[in-house]
């Protein structure tokens, strides 16, 4: 008499595929978490932009003679930034007489310090009168 095994286990086929499918998975896993991270990068430079252009409009519309020559940015949207900061600093221009460079910095930490960073020129009367 002749005896019918029964197979335990699984084939080599069964097994590719499941390691296939696996290989797969952490792939798509992999890429999300890549997306997330730079989805939040953006967003935090998106908002430091912001500020950073909000800023520059407001310095921009101060007259020639009563611009500050440095300052602290308090905007709420700091508070939305990790480890948020910003400031801004404004000086002669050099080469041009009653021309001002204004400096915007917006800084941040979200495991690597980050900064942007605007410069725009003011001066009497404008600079294209």
């Amino acid at each position: 008499m002749r005896k019918i095994f029964k197979q335990d286990g699984s084939s080599l086929i069964e097994v590719i595929v499941s390691l296939l499918m696996v290989a797969v998975l952490l792939v798509l896993y992999a890429s999300a978490l890549n997306t997330v991270r730079q989805a939040r990068k953006l967003r935090n430079e998106n908002i430091a932009y912001h500020i950073a252009n909000k800023e520059m409009e407001s310095l921009r519309n101060i007259s020639y003679a009563s611009l500050p020559a440095n300052g602290v940015i308090n905007d709420a949207l700091l508070s939305q930034l990790p480890s948020g900061a910003g400031t801004y600093t404004t000086g002669a221009y050099p080469g041009y007489a009653n021309v001002k460079e204004i400096v915007v910095t917006v800084t941040w930490n979200d495991g690597l310090a980050r900064q942007i960073l605007l410069k725009s020129l003011s001066g009497i009367g404008g600079l294209n009168p």
